[in-house]
């Protein structure tokens, strides 16, 4: 993750989220992509992003979070290659 968790804690609460309603919102625009792999989104993830407790996530997930927030790409997250 590219922001802190204080951060990105404060960019839920900004953008009017509470973590489970920021995981239905990002679960809503998963399922609209209509990919061969379904993927959702869990409050327990936003709560751990929130809280330190996730240092990773997956790309769509990350991107999912951005769009709900309405935050350009790479505000939050960033891609890393190991």
């Amino acid at each position: 993750m590219h922001a802190t968790p204080e951060q990105f804690a404060a960019s839920v609460e900004f953008g009017g989220f509470t973590y489970r309603g920021l995981a239905d919102e990002v679960s809503t625009i998963l399922r609209k992509e209509r990919r061969k792999t379904p993927m959702a989104c869990s409050h327990t993830t936003i709560s751990n992003l929130a809280n330190g407790n996730a240092k990773r996530i997956h790309p769509r997930r990350a991107a999912a979070i951005e769009w709900a927030l309405k935050l350009p790409p790479g505000q939050l997250f960033r891609v890393e290659v190991f």
